[in-house]
């Protein structure tokens, strides 16, 4: 299982968003990627990803849940919890 942080770099809370998932990621042993759609538009659009923050979370090459836009870190957090 990986989670993949989409970013931006005028993005603010990206940048607040990040420390905070990579200490969540490791609590649950998962790896947390950051691409940034401003520098990699071609993967961000693959994954049909227009906007940051986006979070997917990804088992293999299958997509289990994606946060967008506005979302908490307690939310990814509570979901982790019920399924790993």
């Amino acid at each position: 299982m990986e989670l993949i942080l989409y970013t931006s770099k005028r993005c603010n809370v990206c940048t607040a968003l990040k420390p905070k998932l990579e200490e969540v990621a490791a609590k649950f042993g998962i790896e947390l990627k950051e691409i940034n759609i401003e520098e990699n538009p071609a993967e961000a659009a693959q994954s049909m990803v227009f906007s940051a923050p986006t979070l997917i979370l990804r088992e293999g090459n299958r997509e289990v849940k994606r946060w967008s836009r506005i979302f908490s870190v307690s939310e990814v957090e509570e979901f982790l919890s019920r399924i790993v």
